[in-house]
């Protein structure tokens, strides 16, 4: 009997083509991928960090050839300062919507050609004064928010104790070893080339390479996500599909943000208002104090005052690798505050050069343990990661406003010296300093008691080490329970003041509501964790929030004041740095 080949019937077809192909699953992210996007992502800004100082650094040279005074100078060098205390939160809005490698190429192009424009300024004759503050202006736009486009690509490939902080030393460190080129080899430049011109000409051709890297990374962001499984760290947790690639940019502008962040980070906040700003600001007084206390040259004295930028370069990386494996960054918070008190107090009560240099060592270790811990714990204390650029951005934004008020008020000090003596101007980095410490040692605390681990758990949480975070927060969450069902007589309100059902942001579009009374294995860790980051509910924790915006308005708006008065004053232009802070 012959046996024919069945035929398929014609309903089989239709339901193969009918039938959906699933694509392939993507390889996973290989390493050899993620080193070429750190190694770019951290070239994105040695142009911002090379020129950042240069123009503090050959002052004397600038005021001869553009003939101007110290108040036009101080306006020069300060502007960037200025122009960031309201540019910072509008630029990192935009990376939270648009994304941290499309920024980049933007604010790199702004820097580019702010530099482009302040070399020309200085070529020919042409000693523009005019010419050269347009040049600042135009490389503010992307010297503020340069490094918050950094901190959201990272966020992006690397979670909290996976690499993150280790990332963000590594920027640090190729940051400081930009900034003490340039600045240690300005004066040098220009003598050796017979033009100031030329240390400015330098710096642009680094700038046009740091363009060239942040586009490299676009593109490279791009094609990753085209092959490869990139996972988005910073995505909302639970949403399906949130993590992919292809949710890396549904972000939004969300103004409101601003006064959901919960108390720990507005004390974060206060005290990188102190810490962070006089850190930073010192700079513009190092090489001038310098050459007052060792008696020398500019060139000496600008060798001198880089010096602090060398520990960080090699500290910094490894700074990270134990932040992500053990956690401690409340701790190093409170270190970092601890060092500056103690540099600006030797400096302040001791005029020999073995104090000095001993003041010195201090401050570069100040320097060295203050960036990566508040990057990172900015992102480990606020609910949700998704808007971590705003978060930062807030926080880089009052920090420049205080830069302008430490940077004045010295100023001022500085000229009702007889002598131009800076040892009385030191006294407002002793100020600052003391605040730092006393502000850290309070978030140090309430990491190890019960009243703080209960007000601040987001703290605690920062403190931690990451392999850990699961375990502290059930412990967190029990002692959250049992102390609001004994404040409310047996009721399992979790949040007091609070209303029955607590909303607990869980995707890009939706909030979702959780019972206050739910049992608590219905909630997973990562639920009972953005439930402890976030804030109270209750009337006093709304007021407590309006009062923090409201201090750095008002930060924000007293640096405007005193820059108007300092103009006035005709504040001595070198203790007014260019920098643009953290």
């Amino acid at each position: 009997m012959a046996h024919f080949p069945a035929e398929s019937s014609p309903n089989d077809n239709e339901k193969d083509e009918l039938t959906p192909s699933v694509p392939p699953p993507k390889q996973k992210l290989p390493l050899k991928w993620q080193i070429a996007m750190v190694i770019l992502t951290c070239m994105c800004t040695f142009g911002n960090h090379w020129s950042n100082g240069l123009i503090v650094a050959m002052k004397t040279t600038i005021e001869k050839n553009l003939k101007i005074n110290n108040s036009k100078f101080a306006t020069l060098v300060s502007i960037t300062n200025l122009i960031n205390t309201f540019l910072c939160i509008l630029i990192g809005f935009a990376i939270d919507k648009f994304g941290g490698p499309t920024l980049s190429v933007f604010l790199a192009a702004f820097h580019l050609a702010g530099a482009l424009v302040q070399a020309g300024a200085t070529t020919n004759h042409v000693n523009s004064y005019t010419l050269l503050t347009i040049g600042k202006v135009l490389a503010a736009f992307g010297d503020g928010s340069l490094d918050n486009a950094q901190h959201k690509i990272f966020t992006t490939y690397f979670a909290p104790g996976n690499g993150f902080a280790f990332s963000i030393g590594l920027i640090r460190s190729m940051a400081n070893l930009a900034q003490f080129v340039g600045q240690s080899t300005a004066n040098i430049i220009a003598q050796n080339m017979h033009s100031y011109a030329w240390t400015l000409w330098i710096s642009s051709i680094v700038s046009l390479v740091s363009l060239l890297c942040a586009t490299s990374v676009m593109l490279l962001d791009k094609y990753l996500r085209a092959h490869y499984e990139v996972i988005d760290y910073s995505a909302h947790f639970d949403r399906p599909g949130a993590r992919s690639a292809a949710s890396m940019k549904t972000g939004t502008f969300h103004w409101p943000a601003v006064f959901e962040m919960p108390l720990t980070f507005w004390l974060v906040v206060f005290f990188a208002v102190f810490e962070n700003a006089g850190v930073q600001s010192f700079v513009s007084i190092s090489t001038q104090f310098a050459q007052q206390r060792l008696k020398k040259g500019a060139v000496v004295g600008g060798w001198v005052s880089s010096f602090y930028l060398l520990l960080p370069v090699g500290l910094t990386p490894f700074e990270g690798i134990f932040i992500d494996a053990h956690g401690h960054r409340v701790t190093f918070l409170f270190l970092s505050g601890v060092m500056f008190l103690v540099s600006m107090l030797l400096l302040r009560l001791s005029e020999d050069v073995p104090t000095f240099v001993c003041a010195y060592v201090f401050y570069a270790l100040s320097q060295s343990l203050t960036p990566a811990p508040q990057v990172e714990i900015i992102r480990s204390i606020i609910p949700d990661p998704h808007y971590y650029a705003t978060a930062f951005a807030v926080k880089k934004s009052i920090v420049q406003g205080s830069i302008v008020v430490i940077v004045t008020v010295a100023g001022k000090l500085q000229d009702l010296s007889p002598t131009s003596s800076l040892s009385g101007a030191v006294t407002v980095w002793v100020v600052y300093a003391f605040v730092s410490v006393l502000v850290s040692g309070v978030l140090f605390a309430c990491c190890y008691t019960t009243q703080g681990k209960r007000w601040l758990p987001a703290a605690r949480l920062a403190q931690v080490r990451p392999a850990k975070l699961e375990s502290e927060v059930e412990v967190l969450w029990e002692a959250r329970v049992a102390g609001t069902r004994g404040a409310t007589g047996g009721a399992s309100r979790l949040d007091m003041g609070s209303p029955r059902r607590m909303r607990v942001r869980s995707s890009g579009v939706d909030d979702a509501e959780v019972d206050v009374d739910t049992d608590a294995d219905e909630l997973t860790p990562r639920h009972k964790e953005i439930i402890l980051k976030s804030p109270f509910l209750g009337g006093s924790s709304v007021r407590a929030r309006i009062a923090a915006v409201v201090v750095g308005i008002g930060i924000v708006v007293i640096a405007w004041v005193l820059f108007g008065m300092g103009i006035a004053w005709g504040v001595h232009g070198s203790i007014t740095a260019g920098t643009t802070g953290e």
